[in-house]
């Protein structure tokens, strides 16, 4: 196998890789670049919508090689690709990407629905290796696009090939700032921010000078304590118990007597029990609904022993001590996973900052309620979690309901591998220490940290009096303006609440906007 840089020239129309995009909204996207000349040589996507629609419909994109995201995550090759001329994977070669294997074989735990074994999930990997390399070697394509950092192990490994040949990528990422999205060529480093940060150098901007949807961002992350939009939006039990119920709540029997639907409404759902599923997995499978609710009622067990765990040995916060505040973020996400690297284990951060705290500091770690709550979240910890945290003398669990700004308030410091807290917490004149890859690693306030060494240099500047300083995080703020595109990636996100997209006038303003984008870091 030659490694010559794959993508190194762009030819005059863009041949283009596609991932994801199965929305409407991004479907939308990729018909507007195809009139400016990028032809999309192959898309893996999976939605149902977006199957009827364009995946069985070849008028639509009649060049594209299809490929079911689901049958690419079990092995299978794309129907009009010929494998026959891929080359057997060298150790060589094996060995350039061990720690993408490392971080593909761990994404493999969330979609892993039966069970598969290590020795399978290694060889799943190898053929990962060998068809996308295969793949991208015979359609040598100009840029692959991602509707988000690949977190799908399949996908990571595209990622991973892609930079091993140099081919240009093209990634959409969300900000904290509802309604503007980055884009992005690599996942652990926003480059057009960081450059206009560099560039802004010794100017100083007013707050007047942010536009207003970043204003209003600025000013309601400092001063309102709002919890996340989702747990104030959702009824979180209910949420839970839907997964696994059989039986419908009270209030439903209620609602459906009075509106006199009780029967027709019995017989769909017990019709919607035996509709078959097919789950992204390691394996192929088809699932019944009433299956799917049994295997979580045995993941609901698996969680409500994370929370025993947990609160057996929790402690209320004593504000009175010098600690750092530790939320942990509920897992798998690709918030850790491949965000924050290493640190997807989020107890290496935490030992390390118990060895590097002063001896008169005190470490409060916080469960994400929604580990307790969400699917997939049973992979995200271990019986015997949060006993590994407690290990050290100087660290102690706090109670999930315990507020995040009456913690961030009293805090000598914020600490986490990419969360939200962090955040917070600068634009609140608290400093922040971020293990991971955010797109806010660059901003007034935050250190980035990595080992025992980092943290103490940190936390030195700290005691030292270090605040955030406001002035350069309304410059940061503009550098974000700059580089970032008002936009949304899909429907869900144009009636949120906090978004405030009242400056895109509607979902086809959003899809050119979003084209523009694309195409700009696509001819770029």
């Amino acid at each position: 196998m030659h490694d010559e840089m794959l993508g190194e020239k762009m030819s005059p129309h863009r041949r283009i890789m596609v991932f994801g995009f199965h929305s409407d909204m991004l479907t939308g996207v990729i018909k507007e670049l195809r009139r400016r000349s990028v032809e999309v040589v192959y898309w893996v996507a999976g939605k149902h919508d977006f199957m009827s629609s364009v995946f069985n419909n070849k008028s639509v994109f009649p060049n594209t090689i299809f490929h079911n995201m689901n049958d690419a995550a079990v092995g299978i090759p794309a129907h009009e690709m010929d494998t026959s001329a891929f080359e057997p994977l060298s150790e060589e070669f094996i060995k350039r990407f061990f720690e993408c294997e490392l971080r593909s074989l761990t994404m493999m735990d969330s979609i892993n629905h039966t069970g598969v074994l290590f020795a399978k999930k290694l060889h799943l990997y190898h053929h990962y290796l060998k068809y996308w390399r295969g793949v991208l070697t015979a359609l040598r394509p100009d840029a692959i696009l991602f509707n988000d950092a690949p977190h799908v192990s399949f996908k990571y490994v595209v990622y991973c090939l892609a930079k091993h040949f140099g081919i240009k990528q093209v990634i959409l990422r969300n900000t904290k700032i509802s309604g503007r999205v980055l884009i992005v060529d690599d996942i652990a480093d926003y480059r057009k921010l960081r450059m206009a940060i560099e560039a802004q150098k010794g100017a100083n901007f007013s707050f007047n000078d942010l536009n207003p949807d970043i204003r209003d961002h600025y000013e309601k992350k400092r001063h309102v304590d709002l919890s996340p939009l989702y747990f104030r939006t959702e009824n979180v039990k209910e949420r839970t118990h839907r997964l696994h119920r059989f039986l419908p709540s009270i209030r439903v029997l209620r609602k459906n007597i009075k509106a006199r639907t009780l029967l027709r409404n019995t017989y769909l759902y017990a019709k919607m029990l035996f509709i078959k599923n097919e789950p992204l997995s390691l394996e192929k499978f088809m699932s019944p609904v009433w299956l799917i609710k049994l295997q979580e009622r045995k993941f609901a067990k698996t969680k409500k022993e994370f929370k025993k765990e947990y609160t057996g040995r929790q402690i209320n916060p004593d504000y009175s001590k010098k600690y750092i505040y530790v939320p942990l973020q509920r897992q798998p996400e690709r918030s850790t996973l491949p965000d924050g690297g290493v640190f997807v284990d989020q107890i290496l951060m935490i030992d390390i900052l118990s060895h590097a705290i002063p001896s008169d500091w005190v470490i409060y770690v916080k469960e994400n309620y929604m580990q307790w709550v969400l699917p997939r979240a049973h992979v995200g910890r271990f019986i015997g979690y949060t006993e590994k945290i407690i290990e050290k003398s100087n660290v102690f669990v706090v109670p999930a309901e315990t507020g995040t700004f009456d913690l961030i308030k009293k805090a000598q410091a914020v600490a986490t591998v990419t969360g939200t807290p962090a955040w917070e917490a600068v634009l609140r004149d608290k400093p922040a220490l971020v293990f991971g890859n955010i797109w806010f690693m660059y901003c007034e306030g935050v250190f980035r940290v990595h080992d025992v060494e980092s943290v103490k240099n940190a936390l030195e500047k700290i005691q030292d009096g270090y605040k955030p300083n406001q002035q350069k995080i309304i410059n940061f703020l503009k550098a974000v303006d700059e580089t970032t595109i008002m936009g949304y990636r899909d429907v869900r996100f144009r009636g949120r609440e906090d978004s405030n997209l009242v400056f895109i006038k509607n979902d086809k303003d959003n899809i050119e906007r979003l084209t523009e984008g694309f195409y700009k870091a696509l001819i770029e």
